[in-house]
C-alpha cells in the first residue's frame, strides 16, 4: 500500500538493500540519491483506490468483522482504525482475493502462502500431519519472502512465524488460546469504570447493577428491556403469531417463489 509512515518501504531500506542485496532493480541509484524506483510489490494510485473501493462495499457476516468501510480513507488512499482482529481477517481471508490481479504471479503466490498458513492454524480442527508439513515449509515461505521484500521489512514478529505451527500442535488451535475475548472483556469492565480513584469499586458496584437490573426484569411485565430487546438483525425468529412444527422453525425469512 506504501503509506506514509506505515511502510517500511523507505529511503534508508533501499540503501540497505544495495549494500547487502544484489537487487539492483530497487536499490537507491548513486546518481539519483533520493529517487525510490518503484517496487514489484508495490501499488499505483489506480490500484489502490480500487482496493479501497472494494473494501468500502465489502460486506460480512454480521459479528465476523468490524465495519471496514469506516476505516477507508478514499481521499488520502489509506486505512485507519483498524483493529487487531480485523488484520487478522484481512490476512487470512481478503489477500488471496484482493491483490490477485494487482500483484505479480510470485508475489500474490508468497503472499497467498502465509494467508494458507494463517488459515491452516486458526482452522477448528487441526490434522497433525498437515502441521508438520507447515513446521517444514514455513521457512520455505519466509525465503521467498526475503527474495520480493527488503531487509528492513523482517524483525522479531516476522521471524516468529517459524514457532507458529509448533505452538498449534502443542497448544490446540489458536482460537481457543487467542486474546480477543479477554480484550473485550477488558474493554466492558473499563467502560464501567467512571471514579479513577476507585477503579475497582466501580467495576464491583456497576457490576452489581447489572446483574440487579437483569435478575428484575424476570418480575415485570413484558416490556422492552435489554433482555428481551430484539437481535440487530431479527429475522423473526420469536414471532409466536404462525405456529410451526418445531422443526420447521429456523430463523430468516422466506424467500423466492
Amino acid at each position: 500500500m506504501n503509506i506514509k509512515g506505515k511502510s517500511k518501504d523507505n529511503l534508508n531500506a533501499r540503501k540497505d538493500i544495495g549494500i547487502i542485496c544484489n537487487r539492483s532493480e530497487i536499490a537507491v541509484d548513486l546518481d539519483r540519491p533520493g529517487f525510490m524506483a518503484k517496487a514489484v510489490y508495490t501499488l499505483d494510485k489506480f490500484q489502490k483506490r480500487k482496493i479501497f473501493e472494494w473494501i468500502k462495499h465489502l460486506k460480512f457476516s454480521d459479528g465476523y468483522t468490524s465495519n471496514l468501510s469506516r476505516c477507508v480513507d478514499l481521499n488520502g488512499l489509506k486505512m485507519h482504525g483498524i483493529k487487531s482482529h480485523d488484520c487478522h481477517v484481512f490476512m487470512e481471508r481478503l489477500i488471496p482475493i484482493a491483490f490477485r490481479e494487482m500483484l505479480p504471479e510470485f508475489v500474490w503466490s508468497a503472499l497467498i502462502e502465509v494467508s494458507l498458513l494463517f488459515q491452516s492454524i486458526s482452522s477448528a480442527t487441526l490434522d497433525v500431519n498437515k502441521i508438520k508439513e507447515l513446521k517444514e515449509s514455513v521457512a520455505i515461505i519466509i525465503c521467498n519472502l526475503e527474495k520480493i521484500f527488503p531487509p528492513a521489512f523482517f524483525d522479531s514478529m516476522e521471524h516468529l512465524i517459524v514457532h507458529l505451527p509448533y505452538e498449534a500442535r502443542v497448544g490446540s488451535p489458536v482460537q481457543y488460546r487467542w486474546m480477543y475475548p479477554f480484550e473485550r472483556f477488558l474493554h466492558s469492565l473499563k467502560k464501567k469504570v467512571k471514579n479513577k480513584a476507585a477503579m475497582e469499586a466501580s467495576i464491583c458496584e456497576a457490576y452489581i447493577v447489572e446483574k440487579i437490573s437483569t435478575f428484575a426484569t424476570h418480575y415485570f411485565e413484558p416490556d422492552v428491556c435489554k433482555r428481551r430487546r430484539p437481535r440487530r438483525n431479527d429475522d423473526g425468529l420469536n414471532n409466536e403469531s404462525v405456529k410451526h412444527i418445531f422443526i420447521f422453525k429456523h430463523p430468516g425469512r422466506p424467500y423466492g417463489a
